[in-house]
C-alpha cells in the first residue's frame, strides 16, 4: 500500500527534523522551511496531507492554506499552533478551511491518528470528485434529457437535451416545478409518493406540455440521489422521447385496423356478388322444379354444375381469406400456389426468390403474400396484362419485394390513383410494418411496385 504523502511547513528546522525522525517510515513525508518552498513541493507531487506551522515570519499557516485553495483545494490542511492563538484557529476554519488545528507540542501518536484520519476523509472526497466528475460528464454529454429536482419538486439542473426536449431556454426551467411540465398534474403528485416508498422508478409513461405549448410522449425513469451518510440530495429524472415511437404505434394500430376491414368488405363482397348469387340461382331452379314436381336430366345437371360453381367459390374466398399453404409451408410456398391458382393462358406470372432468403415472421410473411395477391388481382382486373414478374430478394438490412406487369399502366393525375383501393391496401401493408413503396406506372408502360421491408420485423 502505498504511504500517505504528507508536507510539513515550518520555518525552525528542529521542527522539521523532528517530525521527519518520528514519521518518514510511516508516511511519504516532505518538508519545508517557508511557504515559498511548500509552493514548490505543492507543485512537484501529490501531497495528501498538509501540515502548518501557523507563526511563520512571511506568512502564517493560515494565509498559507488561503492561498492555495484555488490552486490545490483538495490536501486535507491541519494547522500547528499554540494553544493561545485561538483568533488563528478562528481564522484557519473561516479562511483556510482547515480540518484540525493541533497545539504545540504535539504528542506524536495523536498527530499520527490525526493524520490517518484526515487521509481517510481525503481518499473519500477524491472518490466522490471523480465519481462528480464521471455523473457530470454522462450528465451533459447524454442524448437523453435528465433533470435534478429537489424534494418540493423544483428543477435545480438539467442537460443540454432537457432544453430541447421542452423547447426551453434556461432560464426558463430553473426552479420550475417539475409536475408543472406535465399534461396529468395528478400524475406527477403520484410519482412524489412513490418515490417515497422506493428509491427507484422505471420507465413510466408520461405525457408533458412544453414551454411553447407542444405535446410530448416520454418514458420516465426516476431515481433518488443520496449522500454518504444515505440522505436525499436530490431526485433525477432520465427521460426518452417516444412521439415518434408514440404515432408510429397509433399509425400501425390504425393501419391494422383499416386492413382489417378491408379484408372484411372484400370478402363480403365475394361472398354477395359471387357465392349469394350463384346459390340464388340454385334457388330459383329447385323451385321451378318443386312446382313441376319433375326433373329432367338437363335441370339437373343445371343444378349439379351450380353447386359445383359456388362450392369453387367458397374455396376461393376460403384461400384468400386464409391460405393453408402460407401458415403450413411458408411464404415461397405459398406465392407459387397463389400463382398456380391465377395464372392462366391469358397471363404468364414469372416468380423469383432468393435462395438464402430467411425465415420471417408471420405478420411480414402474410403482409408480402397479400400485396402480391392484390397486385395480381388488379392486373387482372385493370391493366390486361400477359405478364406478371414477381422477385423477392434481400440485402444487408431490407427485404425486398419488386412487382412488374406489362399492362396498359395509368397516369396518376388521370385516375387519381390516390385513391384507388388497390394501391390504398398495398400502402396500408407496407406502413404497418414500416416498409418503403416505390411506385411506378404509366400510359401504355405497364405498372411497377418496389418494396422494402427492414429486417427489424423479423
Amino acid at each position: 500500500m502505498d504511504k500517505i504523502k504528507v508536507l510539513y511547513i515550518d520555518d525552525e528546522q528542529s521542527n522539521l527534523n523532528a517530525f521527519k525522525a518520528a514519521f518518514r517510515r510511516i508516511f511519504e513525508v516532505h518538508l519545508a522551511n517557508s511557504a515559498e518552498q511548500g509552493y514548490d513541493i505543492l507543485n512537484k507531487y501529490p501531497i495528501e496531507v498538509i501540515l502548518s506551522d501557523q507563526r511563520m515570519p512571511e506568512k502564517t499557516g493560515v494565509d498559507f492554506f488561503q492561498s492555495i485553495l484555488d490552486t490545490h483545494p483538495n490536501p486535507m490542511r491541519i494547522l500547528i499552533t499554540a494553544y493561545t492563538d485561538i483568533d488563528a484557529i478562528i481564522d484557519s476554519i473561516n479562511k483556510g478551511r482547515v480540518y484540525r488545528y493541533v497545539t504545540k507540542p504535539w504528542n506524536e501518536f495523536e498527530l499520527k491518528l490525526t493524520i490517518e484520519n484526515a487521509f481517510q476523509i481525503y481518499s473519500l472526497q477524491e472518490q466522490n470528485n471523480k465519481m462528480s466528475a464521471k455523473y457530470s460528464r454522462v450528465f451533459n454529454e447524454s442524448s437523453d434529457p435528465i433533470m435534478l429536482f429537489d424534494d418540493k419538486g423544483r428543477v435545480v439542473d438539467y442537460n443540454k437535451a432537457a432544453i430541447e426536449t421542452l423547447d426551453a431556454s434556461k432560464k426558463d426551467i430553473h426552479f420550475l416545478n417539475f409536475i408543472s411540465f406535465l399534461s396529468n398534474r395528478d400524475i406527477g403528485k403520484e410519482l412524489f409518493k412513490e418515490l417515497a416508498i422506493r428509491d427507484s422508478i422505471v420507465d413510466r409513461e408520461i405525457e408533458i406540455v412544453t414551454l411553447k405549448g407542444g405535446h410530448k410522449t416520454l418514458l420516465a425513469s426516476l431515481n433518488t440521489i443520496r449522500d454518504f451518510q444515505n440522505n436525499i440530495v436530490n431526485y433525477q429524472v432520465i427521460f426518452k422521447d417516444i412521439t415518434k415511437r408514440k404515432s408510429a404505434q397509433e399509425l400501425l394500430l390504425k393501419t391494422i385496423i383499416e386492413t382489417q376491414e378491408e379484408e372484411r368488405e372484400r370478402m363480403s363482397k365475394d361472398l354477395h356478388d359471387g357465392l349469394g348469387q350463384t346459390l340464388a340461382a340454385i334457388k330459383l331452379n329447385l323451385q321451378a322444379i318443386k312446382n313441376k314436381k319433375a326433373v329432367t336430366e338437363e335441370e339437373s345437371n343445371r343444378i349439379d354444375r351450380l353447386l359445383n360453381v359456388s362450392i369453387e367459390q367458397l374455396r376461393d374466398i376460403c384461400f384468400s381469406a386464409s391460405p393453408k399453404v402460407l401458415s403450413e409451408f411458408g411464404l415461397i410456398q405459398g406465392v407459387e400456389e397463389l400463382i398456380e391458382r391465377t395464372q392462366s393462358e391469358q397471363l404468364k406470372v414469372n416468380f423469383e426468390h432468393s435462395d438464402s432468403l430467411p425465415s420471417l415472421n408471420k405478420s411480414l410473411e402474410t403482409a408480402i403474400y397479400r400485396i402480391i395477391q392484390e397486385f395480381i388481382n388488379n392486373s387482372i382486373k385493370h391493366s390486361e396484362a400477359e405478364t406478371i414478374q414477381i422477385t423477392i430478394t434481400e440485402n444487408k438490412d431490407h427485404i425486398l419485394l419488386n412487382l412488374l406487369d406489362d399492362g396498359k399502366g395509368f397516369e396518376l393525375k388521370d385516375l387519381m390513383i390516390h385513391r384507388g383501393q388497390g394501391l390504398k391496401n398495398i400502402n396500408s401493408r407496407v406502413k404497418s410494418l414500416g416498409g418503403i413503396v416505390d411506385f411506378n406506372s404509366g400510359r401504355d408502360k405497364g405498372t411497377a411496385f418496389s418494396i422494402s421491408f427492414p429486417k427489424s420485423n423479423m
